[in-house]
């Protein structure tokens, strides 16, 4: 049986605390895996033909109340998308991924924002425009219209930030 010395035991320690401590404070786990907290939308919810995302409402439990959000990502996408739903009937999509780290960004509904989740946090505003933070620029915002109980995002068609 190896001996552990008082020396050993205690870089051990340090070096576990350090990485708890960093990974909750300084922006959660996501500076490490570059992973938010927004849930991915099913694949059975949505469709994606002729640069639209077309996105089942009735199967998305997630964007049933105001302050709702959903990552998806899927390959046929141009980027990986959030959606969040900001007002009664107002929906928006932006880039998922933040510019300067590529972290997940998530939907802060209080703050009417998205925010990187990971280390710097910057911040965009609803149209993608850049608030705050490390980040050179905005994300890209898409047009997002509800359609009866369905909701179209077009890749064709960006919104200039601001817009």
């Amino acid at each position: 049986m190896k001996r552990i010395t008082r020396r050993t035991a205690l870089a051990a320690i340090g070096t576990g605390g350090a990485g708890t401590c960093l990974c909750g404070l300084s922006g959660g786990c996501a500076t490490f895996t570059k992973k938010g907290k927004t849930p991915p939308i099913a694949a059975t919810a949505y469709t994606v033909r002729d640069g639209v995302l077309t996105v089942m409402l009735g199967q998305v439990p997630e964007l049933a109340a105001t302050g709702g959000a959903v990552k998806v990502i899927d390959g046929r996408l141009p980027t990986p998308l959030i959606i969040a739903r900001t007002g009664a009937s107002r929906y928006v999509a932006v880039s998922l991924l933040c510019p300067h780290r590529s972290a997940e960004v998530e939907y802060q509904h209080a703050e009417q924002r998205f925010r990187c989740a990971s280390l710097g946090h910057s911040a965009f505003g609803l149209d993608g425009a850049r608030q705050r933070g490390p980040a050179k620029h905005g994300l890209t915002a898409y047009c997002a219209e509800q359609e009866g109980a369905c909701l179209s995002v077009a890749f064709g068609q960006k919104k200039p930030a601001g817009a």
